[in-house]
């Protein structure tokens, strides 16, 4: 059956996408091989079912042909076996050569052999003696029976059937020798090989192939004339292991040729078929040139098909693609109209799109109107947060810096609580402030990574909490694993803030007991566990204790104070490092809040100086020149802060009072560090850190360490600080602690960058 070309797989494959099924990007394409493709399919289907018809006639007539041949060979097969035996009847009751077997003269049975052969045609003649052994032969070849052949024809007075000699079978018959007794048996048989077959395919009607095959007793094949195949060795396997009733000859299909098989006598044991096939292929030829004059007639209307189906497509799509070019111009922002054209789909189409273009327009005007809003609102926003974070840092910087200041000279018992419930509720505002702070900006905010130690870290963001829990009488623990030990990398002041949020909201909910937090990790995951005693979260509770500004107990008579924003700000965070915090927790038998942060294991390295070593390394010297420091400050209080921080431990302190006079006391040199404010009268910090950083690079002078102080420590602000040239920042209020760990900083920093250049 002709087969179609697979036009489809001639497709490129696009995009890493599978090549089927075709993805074409023109309707008019799809159209034309759309309607191509169903005429295709149903031509398939109509030349399938000619094809169909044209073979079922065919194989019809070859069946017809292949019985009348079958009777035709039957015939022929026993004439010529009528004739061989006549030949060997004639011979074997001729007196002389009955004289001569008898007499055992081997000249004139050889001679009598010889002749006989040679007149009838045949292949092979024999004498066979009563001991089943052969007297004398002649046979164009040297085969000779098999002692199975000669013990059957021994055993019989006269015989005929097919043997095998040497892998080719004869057509034998056998006639006894009377002389008067029983002397032997003259043998005459006609070689079955491939000439003799083609001799009988000759008489047949049509061009049929005949097969001769012959199968031993063990069930191996002994002979095959005409090299069959493997499918008709099976056909024919089966048709003599059937019962001898239902061994019929009749046509059957035998792969892609018509065959009938025919049973044979033998002589032997063997079991003996005559196969006579035609293949189908020859049979259609004749129909070959309709099949193909159908071809090319569908080729032809494929052809027209697919130009009409494309001039079709064309006049359909001309106005779609108006469309799409109109479409693409309104995505760049120009005014558009397409001209309707006719009542039909398209028309409506195109008039629903200037009506879609129109209400885009509009939306657009209001869209860029709502986001001028939606900008200068946040943009009032972030004014308002810095406005707000630095007027409140600002006087809390002068009650903190104060405390820390008052906490170092001597003062009895109730002058000491005194100055502890300043700091500790200037700790709480500022604490509130930050959680503000950062539930503002969570979604701007980005990962500032670097290395620490976890053990550390846990240890400071529990300390301020731990103290309160002593305060209240409960027991407070920290466990660090072992494994979990070490230096690990990510953002540290997060993480700190986040491990605070969850120990201090444990700590004020727990009234008696105690609260454990344990670390550990898995798989580059830090765990931290934060168990306590307290009160417990009811069920219906679990999940809005992450809300902002929100408390299980919102009365006016609870027993704590918060703005509600701890867990809050504790979850962004976690969320932003790409950890998760979960909790459980029963109504008057505590919590347990799991926070699970991925982080990376650092290999061990000498371990860096704490804050305390820093701040022991800024003690006066009588020895050492002193530190030159300039504090660019306008705030009296913050002056007088700073001033009382720093010059206990020697350092030469310099102050400005706004920016421009930091810059030209700068200018005369001298000076070892810059504690810059940010937001100063006249020149502000920024500008007067871009002056000096300029002023150094026109001297070729190295860059000297400044260190921002200020209130306004919002994301954005503190990347600015660091763009212009700061190398660190320390926030209002002012911690002493984190104040020295600054400069003790920012000078290694310079000190390296010194020693690498010279």
């Amino acid at each position: 059956m002709p087969k179609l070309p697979n036009l489809a797989r001639t497709f490129k494959q696009t995009g890493g996408e599978p090549a089927w099924p075709p993805r074409f990007t023109h309707l008019r394409t799809k159209l034309t091989v759309l309607y191509a493709g169903l005429f295709v399919a149903i031509l398939f289907v109509i030349l399938s079912a000619v094809y169909a018809a044209v073979a079922r006639n065919a194989e019809r007539i070859v069946r017809d042909e292949l019985a009348v041949s079958g009777m035709v060979f039957d015939r022929i097969w026993t004439l010529r076996a009528k004739e061989l035996e006549s030949g060997a009847n004639v011979l074997a009751r001729d007196f002389g050569f009955r004289a001569a077997v008898a007499t055992e003269d081997a000249a004139t049975i050889q001679s009598a052999l010889d002749n006989l052969r040679k007149r009838l045609g045949i292949d092979a003649a024999f004498v066979i003696g009563l001991d089943g052994q052969v007297l004398t032969a002649s046979s164009k070849a040297s085969a000779r029976p098999s002692d199975a052949v000669l013990e059957a024809i021994a055993g019989q007075d006269t015989s005929a059937g097919v043997i095998v000699m040497a892998g080719t079978p004869y057509e034998t018959v056998a006639a006894p020798i009377m002389a008067p007794m029983l002397s032997g048996w003259v043998v005459f048989a006609v070689r079955l090989d491939e000439a003799e077959m083609r001799a009988l395919e000759r008489l047949s009607a049509i061009p049929l192939q005949a097969v001769v095959l012959v199968r031993g007793a063990d069930g191996g094949w002994k002979a095959n004339t005409w090299a069959a195949s493997t499918a008709e060795l099976e056909a024919v396997a089966r048709f003599l292991d059937a019962p001898k009733s239902k061994r019929q000859a009749s046509v059957t299909r035998i792969g892609p040729a018509v065959a009938v098989i025919k049973p044979l006598a033998s002589i032997a044991q063997d079991r003996v078929v005559l196969l006579l096939r035609y293949p189908l292929a020859r049979a259609l030829e004749p129909y070959n040139w309709l099949l193909g004059a159908m071809l090319l007639l569908a080729l032809v209307g494929i052809g027209v098909l697919a130009a009409g189906s494309w001039a079709l497509a064309r006049n359909v799509t001309r106005p779609l693609l108006a469309l799409r070019e109109a479409a693409e111009r309104l995505e760049r922002g120009e005014t558009v109209q397409v001209e309707a054209q006719g009542t039909d789909e398209i028309g409506s189409l195109e008039r629903s799109f200037n009506a879609m273009a129109q209400g885009i327009r509009e939306r657009e005007r209001a869209l860029t109107l709502s986001t001028e809003k939606a900008q200068a609102a946040n943009r009032a926003k972030t004014d308002f947060l810095s406005n707000m974070s630095h007027e409140i840092r600002t006087p809390l910087n002068g009650i903190l810096g104060m405390a820390q200041i008052m906490a170092r000279e001597p003062a009895d018992a109730a002058h000491a609580k005194r100055l502890s419930v300043i700091r500790e509720s200037g700790e709480a505002l500022l604490k509130i402030l930050n959680g503000i702070l950062e539930i503002s900006k969570a979604d701007n905010t980005t990962l500032e990574v670097q290395n620490f130690d976890l053990a550390a870290l846990v240890r400071d963001a529990c300390a301020a909490d731990g103290a309160a829990a002593t305060a209240k009488g409960l027991s407070f623990d920290v466990v660090v694993a072992a494994e979990s030990q070490g230096r690990w990398r990510g953002d540290a002041q997060r993480l700190t803030q986040a491990l605070a949020s969850l120990v201090s909201n444990a700590v004020k909910f727990t009234p008696s007991g105690g609260v454990t937090v344990a670390v550990d990790h898995q798989d580059g995951t830090v765990r931290v566990r934060v168990a306590d005693t307290g009160v417990g979260i009811p069920t219906k509770w679990i999940e809005q204790v992450f809300e902002a500004f929100s408390q299980v107990d919102a009365s006016a008579t609870r027993a704590t104070a918060g703005a509600g924003l701890g867990l809050s700000v504790a979850r962004e965070l976690t969320g932003l490092m790409g950890g998760k915090i979960s909790v459980a927790s029963e109504e008057g038998r505590g919590s347990i809040f799991t926070l699970e942060v991925p982080l990376e294991k650092l290999p061990p390295a000498a371990a860096a100086p704490t804050e305390a070593e820093a701040l022991t390394d800024l003690e006066p010297n009588a020895d050492a020149v002193p530190l030159r420091v300039l504090a660019a400050e306008d705030n009296k209080t913050n002056q007088l802060i700073l001033a009382s921080l720093l010059e206990p431990f020697g350092i030469d302190l310099t102050i400005a009072e706004n920016g421009r006079e930091a810059t030209e006391l700068f200018a005369m040199g001298g000076f070892d560090l810059v504690l810059m404010d940010i937001q100063m009268p006249e020149m502000s910090g920024v500008q007067a850190t871009l002056a000096i950083r300029q002023g150094e690079a026109e001297r070729g002078a190295p860059p000297t360490p400044i260190v921002a102080v200020t209130a306004n420590v919002m994301s954005e602000q503190v990347a600015e600080y660091l763009a212009v040239g700061m190398t660190g920042v320390v926030s209002k209020p002012i911690e002493a602690e984190k104040l020295f760990a600054a400069i003790e900083a920012a000078l290694d920093g310079a000190a390296q960058a010194a020693a690498q250049a010279a």
